[in-house]
């Protein structure tokens, strides 16, 4: 990255944070279990190759997320779903909250059967700004990446600083911007922006009231999820049933 692009982003960052947006950004998360399924050690072509002729045709939904954001702080969780017989159901238990502020987080995550529950420092993620741009929801955006080394996992972001705030689905943030979109090792997972409300305030985050779990910090929790992915493979199962990927 060229001194004038690194001044420029500098600068840019420094005026987001003095900015305080609010509003509601929806997200499709979609995963390829095939893809994922295939990157296993133990998993043959062939076995690979009868899973897509059996589940290949089935058409992918996803999941729809939410992030609500005001006053710096941001709010990650399932979209509440209303099924035909109007039966408003949440699936799985996930709220991921970030206070830039005060550079804390508390977050509430259901794997491997429990209900984890982290409160600790926001740790910052080291980005890669690389050149590439593209519109995602109608917004222009530039394209970053790190690495999840617990996961063995490269992560690409597209940014946008039209939206002046360090946020972004699945508790990742630290870009001068408001992260659009997310891929997970390609297309193994991609979370998009599907729509973008700027324009309504927010009276306040909805944080649940009541956060039940395990109570640990993330060094606990990434130990834990470490182990259990170690475990799962050497035992020729697929953690990612049981974790989030």
């Amino acid at each position: 990255m060229n001194k004038l692009l690194i001044l420029f982003l500098s600068l840019l960052t420094t005026a987001l944070f003095c900015q305080h947006p609010e509003g509601k950004i929806t997200y499709n998360r979609k995963t390829d279990w095939i893809s994922i399924m295939s990157k296993l050690p133990y998993i043959s072509k062939a076995e690979v190759d009868r899973s897509k002729l059996t589940w290949g045709k089935n058409e992918n939904k996803g999941q729809n997320y939410e992030l609500f954001f005001k006053d710096n702080k941001t709010l990650y969780t399932r979209k509440e779903e209303v099924s035909e017989s109007s039966y408003s159901w949440n699936q799985e238990k996930i709220f991921l909250i970030r206070d830039y502020n005060d550079n804390k987080l508390k977050d509430l995550r259901e794997e491997i059967g429990t209900k984890f529950l982290m409160q600790d420092n926001i740790v910052r993620t080291r980005w890669k700004i690389l050149n590439e741009i593209k519109e995602v929801a109608g917004y222009l955006c530039m394209k970053a990446e790190t690495k999840d080394t617990i996961k063995d996992q490269t992560i690409h972001a597209w940014f946008t600083d039209q939206i002046p705030m360090s946020g972004g689905p699945e508790g990742y943030g630290g870009l001068p911007g408001m992260i659009l979109e997310l891929e997970i090792n390609g297309v193994d997972a991609v979370i998009t922006a599907t729509e973008v409300d700027i324009e309504t305030p927010l009276e306040k985050l909805p944080i649940p009231k009541k956060m039940k779990g395990k109570k640990m910090d993330y060094a606990a929790f990434n130990e834990t999820i470490s182990k259990f992915i170690d475990q799962s493979i050497e035992g020729r199962k697929n953690p990612y049933w049981r974790i989030r990927y």
